[in-house]
């Protein structure tokens, strides 16, 4: 399991809504949607921020992804690669830009 699968799993990580709670961040709000708080269920499922790559890999997988839907997309050995692949590249973009504002 990489570190960013961990956060992803665990929420602990470069999410607005974690640093938050710890004084890290300013706002536990989403800059993307300032109306919705940012964690990582908001990161995966619904941030514009993500809206391409995650409209590509809903395609591919036949399914939103979506809270759900997790169990599904993960007891396949093709989609639970992608998808790994897919929280990684969210979890290491949320972690630059919030450590980068």
């Amino acid at each position: 399991m990489t570190s960013q699968v961990a956060q992803t799993l665990t929420g602990h990580g470069g999410f607005a809504q974690y640093l938050f709670r710890f004084r890290s961040w300013d706002s536990p709000y989403c800059s993307y949607d300032p109306a919705k708080i940012q964690n990582e269920l908001h990161v995966l499922e619904d941030c514009d921020m993500f809206l391409r790559e995650r409209a590509a890999h809903e395609a591919e997988f036949g399914v939103r992804i979506l809270g759900h839907h997790f169990p599904e997309i993960l007891d396949d050995a093709h989609k639970r690669g992608k998808f790994i692949k897919y929280c990684e590249s969210i979890v290491n973009k949320c972690n630059k830009k919030n450590r980068s504002t």
